[in-house]
C-alpha cells in the first residue's frame, strides 16, 4: 500500500518525548528514563525456560542434599557445588533483571516519535484508528490507520521508530538542502527552511546517542545470554546426573 501524507515543517521539527509526568517538550531527553541505572523492582518474570528451570532443579538438589545430611546418608561434601550453583542463580537473576531494563528502554524508545498523522482524504486525525504497521518503499516501518469518517485505510509516510527516524530526517534534510541549492527561493522563505534544517539536525544530534546507545545495550546482552545459555545447559547436565545418582 502506498504510504500517505505530509510532513511540513512544523511537523518535522516537533517530535516529542515524553517526560515521566506525560508533558510535552520539543525533542528534549528525559535521561532519567533512558537510563540504564533506573533501579525499579523488576521480578524475574523475564528468565528463560532454561534458566527458570535450572533455578527449579538447583533449588531441589539443595534441598535433597539438606535432607540427606540430616539423615547422615551423604557420602560426599556438595558444599563446593552448591556455592556454585548459589553463585549461578544470582548471576541469572542479575541477567535477567538486565535484560529485562534493557528491553524496557527499547520499549520507551519506541515510544519517543509521534507521527501527527492525518487523513489524507480529509486531512483531519480525530477519527484515525491504529490498525497496525506497514514498511514504506524505503524500508522504514510506519504506523497504518483506519479513517472511521472517511472509511479509509492508510499507511503514514513517516517511520513510527527512531532507528528509521534517523535516515528518514537525514534523507529529508538533503532534499532540502538539494532543493536551496537547485531552486530560486524567497527569502523569507529560505530563513524558514534554514531554520527547519538547523532543528532537525539538532535533533538528530540528541537521537543518534541514545539509539546507538541502546543497539550497544542490546548487542552486550545478546552476548551475555549466549554465555549464559552455556553456563546453564553445563550445570543442568550436572544436577541431573547427580539427581540420578542420588536416587540410585
Amino acid at each position: 500500500m502506498k504510504p500517505h501524507g505530509n510532513i511540513c515543517f512544523r511537523v518535522c521539527t516537533s517530535w516529542v518525548f515524553c517526560s515521566e509526568k506525560r508533558q510535552k517538550c520539543s525533542f528534549s531527553l528525559c535521561s532519567h528514563s533512558l537510563s540504564l541505572k533506573v533501579q525499579s523492582k523488576i521480578m524475574n518474570q523475564n528468565l528463560t525456560p532454561e534458566e527458570r528451570e535450572l533455578i527449579r532443579l538447583h533449588n531441589a538438589f539443595k534441598k535433597k542434599v539438606k535432607a540427606l545430611e540430616q539423615e547422615q546418608k551423604l557420602t560426599e561434601d556438595y558444599g563446593p557445588h552448591l556455592n556454585t550453583g548459589d553463585q549461578l542463580v544470582a548471576q541469572i537473576q542479575l541477567h535477567a533483571k538486565n535484560r529485562e531494563i534493557v528491553q524496557q528502554d527499547r520499549e520507551r524508545l519506541q515510544e519517543l516519535i509521534r507521527d501527527h498523522a492525518v487523513c489524507p482524504k480529509c486531512s483531519k486525525n480525530n477519527q484515525l484508528k491504529l490498525i497496525g504497521t506497514d514498511k514504506s518503499p524505503e524500508g522504514w516501518k510506519s504506523n497504518k490507520y483506519r479513517c472511521r469518517k472517511c472509511n479509509i485505510e492508510f499507511v503514514w509516510n513517516a517511520p513510527n521508530n527512531p532507528w528509521d527516524m534517523i535516515s528518514y530526517v537525514e534523507k529529508f534534510v538533503a532534499n532540502l538542502e538539494h532543493k536551496m541549492q537547485q531552486e530560486i527561493i524567497a527569502e523569507q522563505e529560505k530563513e524558514q527552511v534554514l531554520s527547519t534544517i538547523e532543528q532537525m539536525k539538532l535533533n538528530l544530534a540528541k537521537l543518534k546517542p541514545v539509539v546507538d546507545a541502546s543497539d550497544e545495550d542490546l548487542k552486550a546482552i545478546v552476548t551475555k545470554d549466549l554465555e549464559m545459555a552455556e553456563l546453564v545447559n553445563k550445570f543442568r547436565k550436572y544436577l541431573l546426573i547427580e539427581k540420578i545418582r542420588m536416587e540410585d
